[in-house]
């Protein structure tokens, strides 16, 4: 019987009959993997932090004869975000982080760029940068690392280098339009100059510059339209922690 040894985040917590918990979670050599732990669950300790959702864990689990799912003997706690969780805004921000990796992934496909980028957008949030910066630069890496991101420097239908002026996003085409091509697509619009540029950083800036990047509350508001949107559309997700957001206005 093979054994395992990895670290992961917590992605989502399930209770299994009486006493067993179902974790999903992300880790650093398998990606996502769906991990039972068995008699963990009683009276007396009904509160586990390891368990609790982005926990980053030190794991060790071994197969099971029936695919799907492994058995989790060893869980000992590496980081709990403490910081992360003092307010109803981070809390939120970070629960739509795992959220958003959990439905955009699939299970046993490794993936140590998305285990990194998760661990460094949950250490900005601990570190009082701003949370909605923060879920910009979070969308931005996860959709570059996934291959999915806005074409934001060729136009996204004939590919030629686009120029600063008279260009408009296309949700249905992916990105944005040159002067030519946006005829295509009546409902492309026009976005801000600041806003193709934020993105454009975001994208090609190592972690340790993004700390500072300030950003206009007008192109920040863009931004995090013109992502949602493309996240829906593109991906055919709808996290329900990004409705919350939306909902209580955090």
């Amino acid at each position: 019987m093979a054994v395992h040894r990895t670290k992961g985040f917590v992605l989502r917590r399930e209770d299994v009959r009486e006493t067993s918990i179902l974790l999903t979670v992300y880790t650093k050599d398998y990606g996502k993997l769906k991990l039972l732990s068995k008699g963990v669950r009683t009276p007396e300790q009904r509160f586990i932090s390891s368990y609790e959702l982005f926990a980053l864990d030190d794991i060790v689990f071994y197969e099971r004869k029936k695919k799907g799912f492994f058995f989790l003997s060893q869980c000992e706690l590496l980081d709990f975000f403490p910081k992360a969780r003092e307010s109803l805004e981070r809390l939120s921000y970070a629960s739509y982080f795992v959220e958003l990796l959990d439905l955009v992934t699939v299970q046993g496909e490794a993936g140590p760029e998305l285990f990194t980028l998760l661990g460094n957008c949950l250490s900005f949030l601990s570190e009082r940068a701003s949370p909605k910066r923060v879920a910009r630069v979070f969308e931005i890496k996860l959709l570059s690392a996934l291959g999915h991101m806005p074409r934001i420097r060729q136009c996204a239908s004939c590919a030629v280098l686009l120029k600063e002026a008279k260009t408009k996003f296309s949700l249905t085409a992916g990105g944005l339009l040159c002067e030519k091509c946006v005829s295509g697509d009546r409902k492309a619009k026009p976005v801000l100059q600041g806003t193709i540029n934020f993105m454009r950083h975001i994208e090609d800036l190592p972690f340790e510059r993004l700390k500072h990047i300030k950003v206009s509350n007008k192109v920040g508001s863009e931004v995090e339209r013109l992502l949602r949107g493309f996240i829906t559309y593109h991906l055919d997700v709808k996290p329900r922690s990004a409705e919350f957001i939306t909902k209580v206005g955090v």
